[in-house]
């Protein structure tokens, strides 16, 4: 057995059984409350006409009681018709807010620039954020608010690009291409849970999370930050760092939301470009999993390109797909997306040419550009 060969043999025991030991941390359980706090919807907007009145139709009918919930959108300078469409809600209904946001403060752009200012017109105990492209169950406040205990600074929770039960939206895309999008979303999303499970959470997604805002007063809120194209990342990673807030991910149908697939290859590349610079300031333990993971697929990879009929390549190449499969077995068994498993093998293979390819523009100054901007950060 050449040395290569016994490379990817060792490098794919090795992923399978870091995987294994993440799976084993306790799951977040949900707690019962008391008294129920009030919550406070943020849904940043800009350029959603397509999306927006879905997303607040299904944000009108959530079993959480009306009186202790208020969603605030708010209108990043869009250019189409979705502020009117807002504005038809707000004036139906007295708990959805239309705020328009005319001007960047404090050095903010963006989401993070909306947010920022949004937040500072609320007083709720609980935010909850997701985005005007997103349609959430009626259970979707319960559902988030159900995992906040008084230890709890920060839930995050799943998103998934595939409709499940009846959200009452119009039919999505489900061709190939967004198949695969929702696969990778929900593989990715496996693993941040699991590490957070593990105690060392290493992200968290910015259309579908929740913290306290006693939390985000702690660490001085956005403008204490600084701009960042990865908002939710540099929140959670203060809360981690300067609160004793825990930081729990949730894989709960009852909070599980959904989003809408990108529409081509370079919309998908734009997005992950964003995530990448967001990356580049994650902690050791983040930087350690996602270096090995390159490694260890850059080295099967090779050995498979130098010796295709070693068996040892086979072994390492199964070893690694059926990790891969075992992670996302619960989650598409919770979330009845079963179906999806027809299209595991091209999942696969795109999420090894992407992880490679992204692995050497981590390394690149490239711009970020996103809902027709381009950002860079400080």
């Amino acid at each position: 057995m050449d040395c290569i060969a016994l490379a990817a043999l060792g490098f794919s025991f090795t992923y399978a059984l870091i995987a294994w030991l993440l799976a084993k941390a306790p799951k977040a359980v949900p707690v019962h409350h008391k008294k129920l706090p009030r919550v406070a919807v943020l849904v940043a907007m800009r350029n959603e006409e397509a999306y927006i009145s879905d997303c607040l139709s299904s944000l009108t009918r959530q079993t959480y009681p009306s009186r202790l919930y208020d969603v605030f959108v708010l209108d990043d300078r869009s250019e189409d018709h979705s502020p009117e469409i807002a504005a038809q809600f707000s004036n139906q209904f007295e708990h959805i807010h239309l705020i328009p946001i005319t001007e960047d403060k404090h050095g903010l752009h963006g989401k993070m620039n909306a947010l920022a200012q949004g937040i500072r017109q609320v007083d709720h105990e609980l935010i909850l954020i997701t985005d005007a492209d997103c349609v959430v169950p009626e259970s979707w406040i319960e559902g988030m608010v159900d995992y906040f205990d008084s230890q709890t600074g920060m839930v995050g929770a799943l998103t998934v690009l595939f409709p499940f039960n009846d959200l009452r939206i119009a039919k999505p895309a489900t061709n190939l291409w967004a198949r695969i999008q929702a696969l990778d979303w929900i593989f990715l999303q496996a693993l941040a849970a699991a590490n957070s499970n593990f105690g060392k959470p290493i992200t968290i997604l910015g259309n579908n999370f929740a913290f306290r805002r006693a939390a985000y007063m702690q660490v001085g809120g956005f403008e204490k930050l600084g701009f960042s194209v990865t908002e939710d990342f540099a929140l959670m990673e203060a809360v981690r760092k300067r609160t004793a807030y825990k930081i729990r991910h949730t894989i709960d149908i009852k909070n599980v939301i959904y989003s809408h697939p990108v529409a081509s290859v370079a919309d998908f590349f734009r997005q992950r470009l964003r995530w990448v610079h967001g990356g580049k300031k994650a902690r050791p333990w983040g930087i350690f999993i996602l270096s090995f993971s390159v490694i260890a697929h850059l080295i099967v990879l090779l050995s498979f390109l130098a010796a295709p009929l070693n068996w040892a390549v086979w072994a390492a190449l199964g070893i690694f797909c059926l990790t891969d499969a075992l992670i996302l077995h619960p989650v598409l068994k919770k979330l009845k997306l079963q179906k999806l498993w027809l299209t595991f093998p091209a999942f696969e293979g795109f999420y090894w040419a992407y992880l490679l390819i992204f692995s050497v523009l981590y390394f690149l100054p490239l711009k970020v550009r996103w809902k027709g901007r381009a950002f860079k950060e400080n």
